[in-house]
């Protein structure tokens, strides 16, 4: 008995005195860059110029873009455009997907929607700017009801950093 005991023992001592490794452990350095926010400067609000109410609507979307400037009576739509600055930077524009409403003086309403951009990543800004032009369609009906309309609220343009 007593020399199982002495066997038993020595068999746990043995045991013991062995390095037992169950986890390993590893090191990683931390490092960041920070850069310069970029700088957004509105240049022009977006505009369809006057449009002729009546039964003979040219469409009922408009485009709103830098290709097609002759869609008012008098001539003067504009895109929304904005100038971007900073260094040596990539950006995506992200337009608003959602549509916008315009209200005139007795609450009628007309929609702006597919907003667009030719510039849909600005790959290298350098030193310098860059300008970046926004073009959307606006929905009028036959008969649409005449007043000034207005946005009660801006559309949203973001530049992300890519």
């Amino acid at each position: 008995m007593k020399a199982k005991i002495f066997l038993l023992l020595t068999i746990l001592t043995a045991l013991f005195q062995q390095e037992v490794k169950a986890q390993a452990t590893a090191y990683a350095n931390i490092f960041c860059t920070i850069v310069a926010p970029v700088e957004i400067a509105k240049v022009m609000d977006m505009s369809a110029g006057k449009i002729i109410s009546g039964n003979t609507a040219p469409s009922n979307q408009l485009s709103i873009t830098s290709d097609n400037m002759n869609l008012s009576q008098d001539g003067k739509t504009n895109v929304a455009a904005f100038t971007i600055s900073g260094k040596n930077n990539v950006f995506a524009v992200t337009l608003q997907n959602q549509p916008l409403e315009l209200f005139n003086e007795k609450s009628n309403s007309v929609t702006v929607n597919n907003f667009a951009s030719k510039t849909a990543m600005i790959t290298d800004l350098g030193n310098g700017e860059q300008k970046v032009t926004i073009s959307a369609s606006l929905n009028v009906t036959k008969n649409q009801p005449t007043g000034n309309y207005d946005s009660k609220s801006p559309f949203n343009v973001t530049f992300n950093y890519n």
